[in-house]
């Protein structure tokens, strides 16, 4: 099986997977993945809602608390993918497109957020195809 034929496999079954969250709305693009993922990077601080009630600030809605923590889960889930496909690759000698190394939760938003933050031409494209570029860019492989 070939780098890319893997890579597309893996960015399928994140798509699926994901549509199913928004199962009455439209595939999520990259306006939808920089409200929703930044509601979850501020959510995911230290003292959060303490400092919403310091400032007399409402909580999100439970509407936009949901669609924060998916955008935080699907983040987490095509890094996660993109590690086993990493692993695979290497134990089948193949070269691999994204090399992770020991990224957290919250830098692994940190760098969807920095690439969509940085592209904002491309916000009207799928969320799937940032959030690999994101990973894409951010740890490309040493050759």
């Amino acid at each position: 099986m070939t780098r890319i034929s893997l890579v597309c496999i893996v960015i399928i079954i994140c798509i699926c997977s994901y549509k199913s969250a928004y199962s009455d709305e439209q595939v999520p693009n990259g306006t939808d993945l920089l409200v929703d993922c930044s509601l979850a990077f501020d959510m995911i601080q230290d003292g959060y809602v303490a400092n919403l009630i310091k400032e007399a600030k409402p909580l999100p809605s439970e509407a936009q608390q949901k669609k924060a923590m998916q955008c935080l889960s699907y983040v987490i889930g095509f890094r996660d993918a993109l590690l086993v496909s990493q692993i695979f690759q290497e134990k089948n000698a193949m070269p691999a497109s994204v090399c992770l190394n020991d990224l957290n939760n919250q830098e692994a938003l940190r760098v969807v957020l920095k690439y969509v933050r940085d592209n904002p031409q491309l916000l009207s494209r799928p969320q799937s195809a940032l959030v690999f570029n994101a990973f894409f860019y951010a740890f490309p492989c040493r050759k």
